[in-house]
């Protein structure tokens, strides 16, 4: 018969503990790797702080040059120091739709003031700064564009109109075909008006101001 062999509790002391539980194993993991423990804690720690720091900056500095635009649109209409006033409001806010956005209420006041040049070089400096796709490219581009007609420089008016046209972003696109006819016209080149008019009598079949399109079609064809 053989003979069970004995072990002692000292025995059993020495030997791996096979169902130790997973806290246990965790922490007997870490007391073996400490240094390189810590310094994993540590750097998924800085990191977690430098994303939420930054988020949190991100925010804030937007809340705040939200509140900035706010202040440039309220002094918009009855300031006639409004284009200093906005420039110095401009000078504290971050890039981002915010900024494009206050800088197209200072472009369209040089706008409504003559001062096209100025006009013009912030609308292109939006349109630098921003996506193509973006309302404030295409506010700016559409600002642009009429300024250009305004200081009868008709060929660039077209060309930028066209390529709003083009752009098929979504931009409500009436006034836009209105103007591209009217600059054709202004440049005698009333075939070319007439073409676009009639095209909008096609894609504004059911706008209200359908009546305004033949209206113009009939004038010029008489």
């Amino acid at each position: 018969m053989a003979k069970r062999l004995k072990v002692s509790r000292k025995d059993l002391f020495k030997e791996p503990d096979q169902f130790l539980s997973t806290s246990e194993k965790t922490m007997l993991f870490f007391m073996n790797n400490r240094s390189t423990a810590i310094t994993v804690l540590v750097a998924i720690f800085l990191a977690g702080s430098s994303f939420f720091g930054f988020k949190y900056y991100q925010e804030t500095r937007t809340l705040r040059d939200e509140a900035f635009y706010f202040e440039i649109a309220k002094v918009f209409d009855n300031n006639d120091n409004f284009a200093s006033d906005a420039e110095s409001i401009l000078a504290k806010m971050g890039d981002g739709l915010q900024k494009e956005r206050a800088s197209l209420l200072l472009a369209d006041s040089h706008f409504q003031k003559q001062e096209y040049e100025k006009a013009e070089v912030i609308y292109s400096t939006i349109m630098n700064n921003s996506l193509p796709k973006g309302i404030n490219y295409q506010m700016a581009q559409v600002g642009l564009a009429y300024s250009y007609e305004s200081r009868a420089d008709y060929k660039r008016a077209i060309e930028i109109f066209k390529l709003v046209i083009d752009a098929n972003t979504g931009f409500p696109l009436f006034e836009v075909y209105w103007s591209l006819s009217k600059c054709h016209e202004l440049n005698n080149d009333v075939s070319n008006a007439l073409l676009i008019l009639r095209e909008m009598q096609i894609k504004f079949s059911e706008n209200p101001q359908l009546e305004r399109i033949e209206s113009r079609i009939k004038k010029l064809s008489a």
